[in-house]
This record gives structure tokens, C-alpha cells and sequence, in this order.
């Protein structure tokens, strides 16, 4: 008796097998060993089945582009069934732990050329802005996650989508979180 020929959707099963490990492999965590990554990238072989069964190629995707999304978010979807804390409450976590971080060391660059200005501006801090110490204070009293955000962007100059990388947030939460910031010195300073 001659075996039915295998579906097509069984045939780009077989086909995408390898693909679809390497695909759940780079979205698991490479400190994850043992059974723990290898039910994990199980569970990326439902996603590449799953892809398989549900694939239109009327939709102009590819089904290695298509495939992928599924796997990777199939591993994404067993690490939160896994994961004891919810959503918020892993992102507030998160946040705490970046809020720890210290914040870098102020450096100065100086050219020869301002060198000799040295003096003159020494001179010149005793015509400072009366302002200066409330501003001071009010950066102090700051969470540490908005002075930081605040000395990235204006002692150290950095755009908002690098502050956002350096601090694992999005452009806009950044410029949110400035915002945020800069409301509170103001009002500080205003009252």
C-alpha cells in the first residue's frame, strides 16, 4: 500500500525545521540551559506548525518572514506563562533595577584655548544667576530615573533615541519621562 503524499503545509513543517530552532534560539536568553531552552524552542516548533496551518500567501509576506513571527512569539508567549510576575509588575521591576544604576561620572573636556578663560569665569561666579542652587536642589530631589534621563540629555547631549537605549526605554517614554522631569524642577524652582 502506498503512502498518501505529504501536505503542503507538512511539507514546509519539514522544510523550515531548522529555521524555526535557529528562530526560537536567538529569542531565548543564551544563560537559559538544559530542558528549560529545549522546551522552549519546542514550543517554537508549535509556532512554525501552527505558521504552517495558518500561512496565506495572498498576503505578499513570505513564509519565512511569517514563520518567524510566529516562532519567536510562541517562545515569547511560554516565557510569560512561566514568569511569576505580570506584565506591569516585571516592568516596574525593570524600572527599579535601572533606577539603582549610578549615574556616570560628570567628565569636562577643555581646549587649550578655553584654558585661559578658566580665571575669567571663576571670576564670573560671583555674578552667577541666583537661580543656580534652586535648580541644584530641585535635580537632587528628582527620582534617580528622570536626573538621569535629564543629565543624558542635557550634560551629556545625547538624543532622545540613545538616551532610550541606553536606559531600555522607547523615544517616547523618554521624552515622557523628560518631560515629566522637567515639569517637576520647574515647578520646584517656581514655588
Amino acid at each position: 500500500m502506498a503512502q498518501a503524499a505529504p501536505a503542503v503545509g507538512d511539507e514546509r513543517i519539514i522544510a523550515h525545521l531548522q529555521f524555526a530552532r535557529a528562530v526560537a534560539a536567538r529569542s531565548i536568553d543564551p544563560r537559559c540551559r538544559g530542558a528549560d531552552r529545549e522546551d522552549l524552542i519546542a514550543w517554537g516548533l508549535v509556532g512554525l506548525v501552527q505558521a504552517a496551518r495558518r500561512y496565506r500567501g495572498d498576503r505578499g509576506a513570505s513564509f519565512g518572514a511569517y514563520a518567524a513571527r510566529r516562532v519567536r512569539g510562541q517562545v515569547l508567549d511560554a516565557l510569560r506563562e512561566r514568569d511569576p510576575l505580570t506584565r506591569s509588575a516585571r516592568r516596574a521591576f525593570r524600572s527599579a533595577q535601572r533606577a539603582r544604576e549610578d549615574l556616570p561620572p560628570p567628565y569636562v573636556e577643555l581646549s587649550l584655548e578655553r584654558v585661559g578663560d578658566l580665571a575669567s569665569a571663576q571670576r564670573e561666579t560671583a555674578r552667577r544667576d541666583h537661580r543656580w542652587p534652586m535648580v541644584a536642589q530641585a535635580l537632587r530631589d528628582l527620582p534617580p530615573l528622570e536626573r538621569r534621563v535629564l543629565v543624558l540629555s542635557y550634560g551629556r547631549g545625547l538624543t532622545l533615541r540613545e538616551i532610550g537605549l541606553e536606559i531600555g526605554l522607547s523615544e517616547s517614554g523618554v521624552c515622557r519621562l523628560r518631560a515629566r522631569a522637567l515639569a517637576r524642577v520647574r515647578s520646584a524652582c517656581a514655588s
